[in-house]
């Protein structure tokens, strides 16, 4: 039923107790007395103009009302942002144009979620990202190396802002010789990462050409026991002593017994204790008493030492922490 029928009929009642009050008033009146024919014929011809008015009304009113209605269901339906104009009362009117204002606001709040949405969905695309190559890069070489000289466990703490830290073993024309090689990206999240691990396959191909990068070189020597480091710019290992039972910088050369530590670490890492002094206590606290049990103990405490350190503080870099023991230092 159209909403001007339904009009219609809801002041139908209206009209027509409004022409039954005018009936009886003349029924007592002089004219109905002596014209009864013509009180009638009023009373009818005023039925039909007021039904007839009331016709034009109705229509009046129902066609913006209409409009309002399928602009609703046009909302409804997810057509936004379109501009409804409708003739009429000022109280239509106005509710037009809240219904304008609402379709815009809706239109507006939704390209905001989507935009948000996009955003978000890079952000998380790009972390994701960052994570594989990270691992990629750190965790997938250190369970590929198979060296008896060395065991090698990886102990981090991710940040917001991934800096990815790569670690290689590459391999060596002299047997005795084996190299540990560490390299930070210089820029944070995926970009970085992705230029560090491109950038360093290219330099494999090309021996002569110098990173951009800091990088750290460890070198085992198992025809000497000597180990040797060649910083660039990157945070300076240490090396634990199972004969000194102490915990040192490596500079230069230096020999290695059976069971002997080597720690490299990244700038998030030395820069987390500030002090060079507080990161030294906290690996000799659990060198000294747990060292004798091998690396995947002492690992293993040292996680727990830095996961309680990590939890008074936010981080604001990534940490990484790798722990190297010397297995077999001769061949």
């Amino acid at each position: 039923m159209k909403i001007r029928t339904r009009l219609l009929l809801s002041l139908l009642p209206a009209l027509v107790g409004d022409i039954i009050l005018i009936a009886l008033l003349l029924c007592y009146s002089r004219i109905f007395i002596e014209h009864t024919h013509l009180a009638v014929l009023g009373v009818a011809l005023l039925a039909i103009i007021a039904t007839v008015s009331l016709y034009f009304i109705a229509g009046k009113i129902s066609e913006p009302v209409q409009k309002l209605n399928n602009s609703a269901l046009a909302i409804a339906a997810g057509h936004y942002g379109e501009s409804i104009q409708v003739t009429g009362p000022r109280e239509l009117k106005e509710l037009a144009n809240t219904l304008n204002t609402m379709s815009e606001c809706l239109l507006e709040n939704i390209n905001r979620l989507k935009e948000n949405s996009r955003l978000w969905e890079r952000m998380y695309g790009e972390a994701e990202c960052a994570r594989l190559l990270q691992h990629l890069m750190l965790q997938k070489n250190i369970d590929e190396c198979s060296s008896e000289a060395i065991a090698v466990k990886a102990i981090s703490f991710p940040s917001a802002s991934t800096r990815g830290l790569l670690v290689d073993f590459p391999a060596s024309d002299r047997p005795e010789l084996l190299s540990i090689y560490l390299a930070e990206a210089n820029q944070v999240g995926f970009d970085g990462m992705y230029q560090l691990l491109t950038q360093y396959k290219l330099s494999k191909d090309h021996p002569q050409e110098k990173l951009p990068f800091p990088s750290l070189r460890i070198t085992l020597n198992r025809e000497r026991s000597m180990i040797s480091s060649q910083s660039a710019n990157c945070a300076t290992p240490y090396i634990w002593s199972v004969e000194d039972g102490d915990l040192k910088q490596l500079k230069g050369k230096r020999r290695v017994a059976a069971g002997d530590f080597v720690f490299l670490m990244n700038h998030g890492f030395a820069s987390f204790f500030k002090e060079p002094q507080k990161m030294s206590d906290l690996l000799t606290k659990t060198l000294k008493y747990f060292a004798q049990d091998g690396i995947e103990t002492t690992a293993a405490m040292l996680h727990k030492e830095i996961s309680f350190a990590t939890k008074r503080k936010d981080l604001q870099k990534d940490l990484h922490l790798l722990c190297i023991q010397i297995l077999k230092p001769t061949l």
